[in-house]
């Protein structure tokens, strides 16, 4: 009688922990990190060493990422669409926090830079060159597809209050990148990384699991600053400096 008892216990302590083993299990939150799809710097000259502006330099194919106070700035995509099918991420709630990560080579600054992300809202092709002309189609100064679609206010600078990459009505027209920034970070020191982070950089990806077409990724620029900051691009031949995506989520 009393073995009958203690089995009955058991079993019933059982039953009561089973939904919460269930729950557990189902909330884990996984993680996956991507490498940059593409990459490219549009390179600003001071005016009296610009000779084709209008051409510029697309240096996609440079080992490193470059912004300054003259207004080099660069772009970086992580195509999340396969990843998304395989690990069947298929709902935006199941994506918890992304980070991107990038890794500073260089600053010439020793007081702290500000780089900000915002998402670019049209679509734009990755430069082959080592800071030489662009090749056709490639983005340039005056246009993200050269000779094909250009900036709405070169380059890349068209931005309205209250578009910010949350609808896909905000992609494809006349506004070139967010309003609103999706994250900032200070650099303090060379030759480590940094993360943007936070909500809006999530909410980005969320947006972009159901909307993948508009993945144009995000430009970073100089926000607060006099100098001029470099990283580490896809083309550096050290892989451990390369731009990352990581993705914390919950399995379906």
């Amino acid at each position: 009688m009393i073995r009958k008892m203690i089995n009955f216990r058991v079993w019933l302590i059982y039953l009561m922990l089973l939904p919460v083993y269930a729950l557990t299990n189902t909330d884990k939150t996984e993680k996956i990190t991507l490498n940059a799809t593409k990459d490219t710097s549009i390179i600003i000259l001071p005016k009296d060493q610009m000779k084709h502006q209008l051409k510029n330099y697309s240096a996609g194919g440079n080992p490193s990422l470059v912004c300054s106070d003259i207004g080099s700035m660069f772009f970086v995509v992580f195509d999340t669409f396969e990843i998304f099918e395989e690990l069947k991420i298929l709902n935006p709630k199941q994506i918890v926090s992304v980070e991107i990560s990038l890794y500073c080579l260089q600053s010439e600054s020793k007081t702290p830079q500000q780089i900000i992300a915002r998402r670019v809202l049209l679509p734009w092709k990755e430069g082959k060159q080592k800071f030489s002309s662009a090749d056709k189609n490639d983005l340039t100064f005056n246009s993200c597809l050269h000779r094909s679609l250009t900036w709405n206010k070169p380059p890349a600078q068209a931005m309205l209050k209250g578009i910010d990459g949350d609808r896909p009505s905000d992609y494809n027209g006349s506004e070139d990148i967010s309003h609103r920034i999706d994250a900032l970070v200070k650099i303090e020191e060379l030759e480590q990384r940094y993360v943007w982070k936070g909500n809006l950089i999530t909410s980005a990806f969320q947006f972009w699991l159901i909307n993948p077409d508009y993945n144009y990724g995000h430009l970073f620029a100089l926000r607060d600053g006099s100098e001029k900051v470099k990283f580490a691009s896809k083309e550096h031949p050290n892989p451990k400096f390369h731009p990352t995506l990581t993705i914390f989520y919950k399995k379906n």
